[in-house]
């Protein structure tokens, strides 16, 4: 099994950044901080040399995302680690936690097509894996 250290980041991880401490961005706070528990529980299964960090942009009155949907961000090809951003809307859909899995299946998405582009070897089957488990155990 591939492992995490300090200067070996988890294969799937989240990031979130937040615009503002509006009412909105804090139903999306608390669930993507539930979604990113319940990933790492479960990430350590996941074995890939390559990383994929998703960013979720909160929309606040201090900032907001200037793109919507999913981008490509930076890579840094020492350690295969891809940043995938994902801008949330302003207003939560009814289940944001489950908006966040899918955003990251489009992330995952969005790797492997920015892997082809750029002729990466990248293997999006066991970030599958992990998803498929998310969708298996929803949080209660």
């Amino acid at each position: 099994m591939i492992e995490s250290t300090p200067s070996r980041p988890k294969a799937l991880s989240i990031g979130v950044i937040v615009g503002g401490l509006g009412a909105q961005s804090k139903v999306w706070r608390e669930a993507l901080t539930r979604l990113s528990r319940d990933l790492s529980d479960i990430v350590g299964q996941l074995e890939s040399d390559f990383r994929i960090n998703v960013e979720f942009q909160i929309p606040g009155d201090i900032i907001s995302p200037d793109f919507q949907g999913v981008r490509t961000g930076a890579f840094r090809k020492a350690d295969r680690h891809l940043k995938i951003q994902v801008a949330v809307p302003n207003d939560p859909p009814a289940d944001p936690y489950a908006y966040g899995v899918h955003a990251i299946g489009d992330a995952v998405d969005a790797a492997e097509a920015w892997s082809v582009r750029r002729r990466i070897e990248f293997d999006a089957e066991p970030f599958r894996s992990v998803l498929a488990l998310l969708n298996e155990n929803p949080p209660q």
